[in-house]
C-alpha cells in the first residue's frame, strides 16, 4: 500500500461516519480503465465513493463495463460493504458516447424500475438531448422516504439551455409513467457560467416551476479548476416526501482536494468536477432488515428506444426543438459547428 493510499484509508474512515443516508452525483471526468490502473487515483475514487449509499456517475466512457465494475469491486473490498451498479446504454449522437451508472449499497437500497427517457426522433434531429436521461426508481430500507426516483443527466455544454429546459419534460414523464412525486434530478447540468447565463433562466421551465426546488445554488463551485467558479453540477427535487427527508444544509459540493489534502495536480487527475452530495433522514423505526445481494456485479439498464420514427410533420428547415441536429441529408443544421460551415438554419440563434 502506498503512503497516499494509507492516509486516504485513514481519512476515509473518519469521514465516512454518518447518521444519515447520503446521495451523490459525480462526473468522474472521462472515466476509463486508466483511472482504475492508476492506484493513487483509484484509491481516491474509492474514498470518495465510500461516503455514499447511492451515487449517480457521469462520463463513463467505454462501451465495455470492465473498468467501472472493477472500481466497484475494489470499493467492496475496501469497505466490506456490497455495492452494485446499474448501467445505462452507451449514449450519444456520434462516436463520442458516455454511460450513466448508479452505484448503490445493495443491502439497503435497490433499483426497482428503470428506463431511458424517450426524448424524440433522433434521425429527424427532433430529440431533446445528446445523451438522454437515465431514470431509475429506488427502494430504500433505512430512510424515512421509502421510494424515490433519480433522473441522471449530463447535458451537452453547447445546448445546455435547451437541455436543462427539456429536463422539465423528463420530470413530468417520470411522474406520469412511474406515478411518483418524489423525484431527484441530478448530474452535470452545465448550468452556469458561459453555458447558462442569468438571462437564460427565465426561459428554462425547470427553473421557473414552483413544484421544483434547486438544492445546489448558483453560488456553489462544483469545479476543480482554479480558473473557474461554476455551479455545473446540480440537484433539483420535487415531492413532499423527498423534500422533507433531505436534511437541511446538507446539499453541497464535496471538495475532496481539501478533505484529503491533495495536490492540485492529483485532484485534477481524479476529475475536473467535485461531487455534489445531500443527506436523507434515517427511519427511526428501521430494525436492521436487509435486501438479498446479488453474487454478480453489474445490472444492464437496457437500451434506448430504437423504434423507427417518422419525420412527417417535422420542419427540417427550423431549429425549434432540434438543437444539435445534424445530417448530410438535412437542408440546414442546428449543431454547434453550423456557423463554421455556414450551414445553420435561419432560426438557429433564436432557439439554440
Amino acid at each position: 500500500m502506498t503512503t497516499i493510499s494509507f492516509l486516504l484509508v485513514l481519512i476515509g474512515c473518519l469521514l465516512q461516519a454518518s447518521s444519515a443516508f447520503k446521495i451523490a452525483s459525480f462526473n468522474i471526468q472521462r472515466f476509463s480503465n486508466s483511472k482504475v490502473t492508476d492506484v493513487d487515483v483509484r484509491d481516491i475514487l474509492i474514498q470518495i465513493l465510500r461516503r455514499y449509499e447511492l451515487i449517480s456517475v457521469q462520463e463513463v466512457m467505454s462501451s465495455d463495463d470492465t473498468a467501472i465494475i472493477s472500481l466497484v469491486r475494489e470499493l467492496n473490498s475496501a469497505t466490506g460493504s456490497h455495492y452494485n451498479l446499474l448501467i445505462s446504454d452507451h449514449l450519444g449522437r456520434s462516436s463520442y458516447r458516455e454511460k450513466y451508472v448508479y452505484i448503490y449499497r445493495e443491502d439497503i437500497v435497490k433499483p426497482t424500475r428503470w428506463y431511458h427517457y424517450d426524448d424524440g426522433c433522433e434521425k429527424c434531429g427532433a430529440d431533446s438531448f445528446i445523451r438522454e436521461p437515465f431514470v431509475a426508481e429506488f427502494q430504500s430500507l433505512t430512510t424515512d422516504v421509502k421510494s424515490f426516483v433519480l433522473i441522471s443527466i449530463h447535458t451537452s455544454p453547447d445546448y445546455a439551455v435547451s437541455e436543462v429546459d427539456a429536463l422539465f419534460d423528463a420530470w413530468e414523464d417520470a411522474q406520469q409513467r412511474l406515478l411518483m412525486e418524489d423525484i431527484l434530478i441530478l448530474g452535470d447540468f452545465n448550468a452556469d457560467c458561459s453555458y447558462v447565463t442569468s438571462k437564460d433562466w427565465t426561459r428554462i421551465r425547470l427553473r421557473q416551476s414552483g413544484s421544483l426546488q434547486w438544492l445546489i445554488g448558483d453560488e456553489v463551485d462544483t469545479t476543480v479548476s482554479i480558473n473557474t467558479h461554476c455551479a455545473y453540477d446540480r440537484f433539483v427535487a420535487s415531492g413532499t416526501g423527498l423534500l422533507t427527508a433531505v436534511l437541511p444544509n446538507t446539499a453541497m459540493a464535496f471538495n475532496f482536494q481539501d478533505a484529503f489534502g491533495l495536490s492540485y495536480d492529483m485532484t485534477k487527475a481524479v476529475s475536473d468536477h467535485y461531487p455534489v452530495e445531500l443527506e436523507l433522514h434515517l427511519d427511526p423505526q428501521y430494525s436492521g432488515e436487509v435486501f438479498t445481494t446479488s453474487p454478480s456485479l453489474g445490472v444492464d439498464g437496457g437500451s434506448t428506444n430504437t423504434v423507427d420514427c417518422d419525420c412527417t410533420g417535422v420542419n427540417l428547415t427550423s431549429c425549434k426543438g432540434r438543437c444539435g441536429a445534424y445530417s448530410s441529408d438535412f437542408p440546414c443544421h442546428c449543431n454547434a459547428s453550423c456557423n463554421k460551415y455556414s450551414s445553420c438554419c435561419l432560426d438557429y440563434k433564436s432557439y439554440c
